[in-house]
């Protein structure tokens, strides 16, 4: 993000690099850490109370999903970008947190990318 903000500058939104394949990229690393360090560890749980470490990364994941990470920095983005139809674009065709397939090019048409479904 530092290199996106050196040549683009502040004020812009990024969609290069892992933010091509999801709006929150290090959300979904640190949920997968947490998730991964739980797995590690539980072949080594003797006692039914240790499974409650699973409730870690559930509970990692909640609070980014919906309390503070994504809402909070959705609603930002919506406040500061939410009027150029390219972060529109970037909004519905970009997944949110698991990285997919990055977003077709913006071709400037306000309603490319919206499905008639």
């Amino acid at each position: 993000k530092r290199a996106f903000r050196a040549t683009a500058g502040r004020g812009k939104f990024i969609k290069s690099g892992l933010w091509a394949y999801s709006r929150h990229p290090n959300y979904f690393g640190e949920i997968l850490l947490w998730s991964a360090m739980v797995i590690t560890c539980s072949s080594n749980f003797t006692q039914a109370q240790q499974w409650l470490t699973l409730l870690s990364p559930a509970f990692t994941a909640f609070l980014l999903l919906y309390v503070s990470g994504v809402p909070m920095l959705e609603e930002a983005g919506e406040k500061k970008w939410g009027h150029l139809p390219e972060y529109q674009h970037y909004m519905r065709q970009t997944s949110c947190i698991i990285p997919w397939k990055p977003a077709p090019p913006f071709d400037g048409d306000p309603a490319a990318g919206q499905s008639n479904d």
